[in-house]
């Protein structure tokens, strides 16, 4: 069995994958990488993912961002990227907006810091490292509700590191500094990624839109590009501004970080019963984190179990780390 059967075995069929689907098949893939090795059934929750979405989680775990580094651990050799050009620009040193008074304006100001983190494109046969903090239940609880609530004084914590190759070709990850293992699509599986490139060239809202609303073999959640994607300034400046331009988004400015830093928290529903976090530092306005978390009482039905879902149930946490442009599998930014 491999790892596509592996995931539709646990998400099983449905037509229309939602939003959380996608984010439920990445994780099942992110988690067959780190941990390969003999697989149980599962019980198929409503959170489904079809073949389709199984794709989705290629995209994600094919994608990183760009962060700060904070320690000295050894750095990949060559001709890495994601740092300053020579002749780069500086834009104007304050945001747009010194108090912004709803998600509009906020949404600008971290659009405009976007913009100013300097740009090299990457080579198609670079890799881009993320480091992702993720809270998760345990082992045997995950494994009986893979897509479950997490369980308070039953979760873990998670260092989870990707290595993915800018053409979309070779995906790679570890947990807790384990062994790294490789998928290569040619040699392993066929998963559908979307090449870095096809991304770079949406530098407006309204490219964005187009690109988005596309017919295409795989969707791909806002909150996932922007939390697992190297983008080029202006094109993570067009989603944040897309992002402005959509119903219902709000800000929460007393929010906090999953790591307890103060955050302010841009909110969005996904269906009808969850709501979308994503957490920002309210000094630099860097996404610092997301959760998913239920607002309302749901009962999710599935082919052979009922879940009942209670309004306050968190779904996922992860806490954003490191993250950039290195050479080769197991180097870092």
């Amino acid at each position: 069995m491999n790892e596509i059967d592996v995931l539709h075995d646990v998400f099983g069929p449905d037509e229309l994958p939602s939003a959380t689907a996608h984010d439920r098949a990445r994780s099942a893939l992110l988690d067959r990488i780190s941990n390969p090795g003999p697989v149980r059934r599962r019980s198929h929750w409503a959170l489904r993912a079809t073949a389709v979405v199984t794709a989705a989680a290629a995209v994600a775990v094919g994608v990183v961002v760009i962060s700060t580094v904070t320690d000295d651990e050894p750095r990949g050799t060559g001709q890495a990227t994601g740092r300053p050009a020579a002749d780069a620009a500086t834009p104007a040193a304050a945001p747009p907006y010194a108090r912004p008074a709803g998600a509009a304006e906020f949404l600008e100001n971290v659009a405009w810091a976007a913009g100013r983190r300097p740009w090299v494109t990457p080579r198609p046969d670079q890799f881009m490292y993320v480091e992702v903090i993720a809270t998760v239940n345990q082992r045997e609880i995950s494994d009986a509700e893979p897509n479950g609530a997490l369980v308070p004084g039953k979760t873990e914590t998670l260092r989870r590191e990707h290595w993915n190759r800018v053409d979309g070709q070779v995906i790679s990850a570890r947990e807790n500094g384990g062994r790294i293992n490789t998928i290569e699509q040619a040699r392993r599986i066929q998963y559908v990624t979307y090449p870095c490139a096809a991304l770079f060239g949406l530098d407006t809202p309204e490219k964005f839109d187009a690109w988005k609303i596309a017919p295409k073999s795989v969707d791909a959640n806002v909150e996932a590009l922007l939390m697992y994607c190297v983008l080029p300034p202006v094109v993570e400046a067009a989603i944040y501004r897309w992002l402005a331009r959509q119903p219902g988004v709000q800000i929460d400015p007393d929010a906090a970080n999953l790591d307890g830093r103060p955050a302010i928290a841009l909110t969005f529903h996904q269906e009808d019963y969850l709501r979308q976090d994503m957490l920002f530092d309210p000094t630099t306005y860097a996404m610092i984190g997301e959760r998913l978390v239920a607002f309302a009482d749901h009962v999710a039905e599935s082919l052979d179990a009922t879940r009942h879902i209670k309004a306050g149930d968190v779904f996922r946490l992860q806490v954003r780390g490191r993250g950039g442009i290195v050479d080769n599998i197991g180097d870092l930014p």
